[in-house]
């Protein structure tokens, strides 16, 4: 697996296809019977916006998710580090020793940025 392809591979699995599961769910649950504290509240809260609230709601879940993996590959890549961290991460597959990482955050801003145009 590339780098390229890695981040394009995270992007669709944890970004697109988490979305659209949010989406389905919060369009599909009615708050009355959701029985989970926290789905009560954010289904309740969901049902009180309009149109365009739900659509910036899901933009908003949306740059989450971007921000949240922007900042994990920016660890892994060496440009963060985690408070304790000691040595330098290395990200490779169980069938190649060829370093996936260093990239990886720029890559993954990248394909972002040129989705949105």
């Amino acid at each position: 697996m590339t780098p390229e392809k890695f981040v394009t591979e995270i992007r669709k699995s944890i970004v697109d296809e988490n979305l659209s599961i949010y989406e389905s769910l919060f369009n599909s649950t009615d708050a009355s019977t959701a029985r989970d504290p926290y789905w009560i509240r954010a289904s309740s809260l969901f049902a009180k916006l309009d149109d365009p609230g739900r659509s910036i709601f899901f933009e908003v879940v949306r740059q989450v998710m971007v921000d949240t993996i922007s900042n994990l590959l920016a660890v892994l890549d060496g440009v963060s580090r985690l408070e304790n961290q000691v040595g330098d991460f290395r990200l490779s597959t169980s069938l190649s020793t060829d370093q996936l990482n260093g990239e990886l955050h720029d890559r993954f801003l990248e394909l972002e940025e040129d989705e949105r145009k």
